[in-house]
């Protein structure tokens, strides 16, 4: 492995770059964009105010902030493989907690805009809500806690391998 990053060197060095420049812009920017539209007042009106500002949120937080949160782990994972003295920080010390949050919150996403609807699906159209969101959802939230699990483990192999050299 040491080898692998000695020669991939300046690859991994713009991954983390990018990573992170990526990852903050994904939370500044639909940060910003939530409180224009908060001040503006444009997300409550018409009839159903809780659903427009419910959607809102679940893009806000969950498809771009929290993929902003994720990115910025695997930035901080990068830079913590290829530099020997570079200790975890936050959220690379918490990436298993994160990651299980995040798809805590996809889960209760999925309920909650399940019972959020106007209609609720009955027969053939239910059959397309749950093959078209649901099995996607439980895909993401499956990859999400597989990957938690394989970070909590990885992290204190990485870290005795570092001591060890």
């Amino acid at each position: 492995m040491n080898e692998f990053i000695e020669k991939n060197r300046r690859l991994l060095h713009f991954y983390c770059v990018a990573s992170r420049a990526i990852g903050w812009a994904l939370l500044i920017v639909p940060g910003v964009a939530a409180v224009v539209h908060l001040l503006s007042g444009t997300l409550m009106e018409g009839r159903y105010r809780l659903y427009p500002m419910f959607i809102f949120v679940r893009v806000l937080i969950l498809n771009t902030m929290f993929l902003g949160l994720v990115v910025l782990g695997v930035a901080q994972f990068i830079r913590y493989l290829f530099e020997r003295q570079y200790q975890p920080s936050l959220i690379l010390r918490n990436a298993d907690k994160i990651l299980y949050l995040y798809a805590f919150l996809m889960v209760v996403g999925f309920v909650l805009e399940f019972f959020f609807r106007a209609t609720i699906p009955t027969g053939s159209s239910l059959l397309l809500y749950l093959f078209g969101w649901m099995l996607p959802t439980v895909a993401k939230v499956l990859i999400l806690v597989g990957l938690g699990q394989i970070l909590r483990r990885l992290l204190p192999v990485i870290e005795e391998s570092k001591t060890l050299v």
